[in-house]
């Protein structure tokens, strides 16, 4: 998720004793060089953290890939018993479900309602399990966060529908922040310092959760924050570069979409790389400084121009966000002829930039390489208002959308519809949605393996060992441990099709990230 600089972040607390006996013997597997991977043959983990079945060929063709769950264990209600749930995990189309994992001590209570232990830890009772996070409803950052909240819904909609979670159903509540970090931490600390709530769903406003995260209070709370879409690297490491204690982010950070965009550029023959980032922003700046640092890499030098001060400098140019114009801008940048440009923006800030009168459209052929657009560019309505300009724009996303031959993905066609049953004019190419169902379906599958006996420690003990296996990411299968919370390293490139009307978008490349596991350099 997108975080906006604050100057009120503290350092990080340590953690109490408690957690740290989940902390130790992790396993991490991580791949040394970057890969383009065709998606028939998209890498899995095996019980090892390491990837398996990895392609190297760069023109190999590319091809969606199919990414099932094992039908481990699914069970069915008890006969007589309205409510009853499953002690395995259930295998349905769209829904992930957990393998491996640390064995927890057998639960002295049953998976039912009645028998499942009742008030077992904060937030829970016998009926129910108290969840709140902070949503985007209003202002700038509404344009691809506001829809993230019916994606939630829509999950726990049908959890509870089933009779929710060993008897006990998904309450949760939702306050718009309007992506303001002062608003957005105090709803959070509100949260974490009422007693009868549990943890936060996804993590929907990434403003406030970054405020919160830096200054150690879901640490000192062990507050878990479960199925976040992960962007800002303090959502994966602390500033010491420690794995983060309480947060399990399920989407490919921004960081390594850096890395990748400049990975699969560099490939098809780009050497003058250029990046316009919103400056404002931990998003747009850590990407900036990360594809710096990768291209510094690849070709011996850094983005012409790079500053620490994010200003706008020849090829390295850092934008306020949400200007009525950056024609100061745009024209110095175009002179200084770069061959492919990175676009590390949120929609409306983008949109002002494209349509300027100095930026060449992405189809002219002037910037040989063309454009990449970060994911907050993967929406229906940016498409649609960037028109001529983008079309050929790639955007990248680690989430398969409804698009070309994954729109016959039953995992697919599972989210649209449940979205769609909860808001029928939500978009359904938006990213950040897609990535709320999948946090959401994430957290499920962790609550439903701890069991009855459902406290923060189990869940963090069940998570810090997860692997997760689900349709909808292009990982398909997204390992956790102790010592890493980077478990989707994977995107793919997608091609806007504009002819006068918005036309969707055409698969490309599947990339990995050439170094998971570090931070901005």
């Amino acid at each position: 998720m997108i975080r906006r600089l604050s100057t009120g972040d503290a350092g990080s607390a340590s953690l109490p004793t408690v957690v740290s006996v989940f902390v130790a013997g992790a396993l991490v597997g991580v791949l040394a060089a970057v890969e383009v991977v065709p998606a028939d043959r998209l890498p899995t983990a095996s019980a090892n953290g390491t990837q398996q079945n990895v392609v190297t060929d760069p023109n190999a063709p590319v091809q969606p890939g199919q990414t099932t769950a094992p039908g481990t264990g699914a069970g069915k209600p008890v006969a007589g018993k309205p409510g009853a749930q499953p002690t395995g995990p259930v295998a349905q189309p769209g829904v992930g479900v957990p393998t491996g994992g640390v064995a927890l001590p057998p639960s002295r209570h049953e998976c039912r309602a009645g028998a499942n232990g009742g008030a077992t830890d904060r937030g829970v009772t016998a009926n129910s399990i108290s969840l709140s996070t902070t949503i985007v409803a209003s202002g700038i950052g509404s344009s691809f966060l506001g829809e993230m909240k019916y994606a939630i819904e829509a999950v726990a909609d049908q959890v509870n529908r089933e009779g929710g979670i060993c008897g006990r159903k998904l309450l949760i509540e939702t306050r718009d922040d309007g992506w303001d970090a002062s608003t957005g931490s105090q709803y959070l600390r509100n949260y974490i310092e009422d007693k009868n709530k549990f943890g936060v769903p996804v993590g929907a406003s990434s403003e406030g959760l970054g405020v919160v995260i830096d200054s150690g209070d879901l640490d000192r709370a062990q507050f878990p924050v479960v199925g976040s879409d992960g962007l800002a690297i303090n959502q994966y490491l602390t500033k010491d570069g420690k794995p983060q204690e309480w947060v399990w982010p399920i989407a490919t950070a921004t960081v390594s979409e850096a890395r990748i965009m400049a990975n699969e550029a560099h490939r098809r023959g780009a050497r003058e790389f250029g990046v316009v980032f919103d400056r404002d922003y931990h998003f747009g700046k850590e990407a900036a400084a990360a594809f710096s640092a990768e291209v510094e890499r690849l070709t011996g030098s850094p983005v012409r121009g790079y500053n620490s001060n994010n200003t706008c400098q020849q090829r390295y140019c850092g934008i306020p966000a949400g200007q009525n114009s950056y024609s100061g801008n745009t024209l110095p940048f175009r002179q200084s002829k770069p061959d492919f440009v990175a676009l590390f923006l949120e929609p409306e800030t983008a949109l002002t930039w494209m349509q300027d009168s100095n930026t060449p459209a992405a189809n002219s052929g002037e910037f040989k390489y063309g454009y990449g657009g970060a994911q907050p560019l993967f929406t229906y309505q940016f498409e649609s208002q960037c028109g001529d300009k983008c079309d050929q724009m790639v955007v990248w996303s680690g989430f398969k959308p409804n698009v070309e031959k994954y729109r016959n993905d039953p995992g697919v066609g599972a989210y649209v519809r449940a979205l769609k049953g909860k808001y029928r004019q939500a978009d359904e190419y938006n990213q950040f949605t897609q990535s709320a169902y999948v946090g959401m379906q994430f957290l499920v599958a962790a609550l439903r393996k701890v069991g009855p006996e459902l406290t923060r420690l189990r869940l963090k003990a069940v998570l810090d060992h997860m692997t997760y296996d689900n349709s909808l990411t292009l990982q398909g299968r997204l390992a956790f441990t102790p010592t890493s919370r980077f478990a989707n390293t994977t995107m793919q490139a997608f091609t806007m099709q504009y002819k006068g009307t918005p036309g969707g978008w055409r698969l490309g490349p599947i990339v990995k990230d050439p170094r998971p596991g570090i931070g901005v350099r």
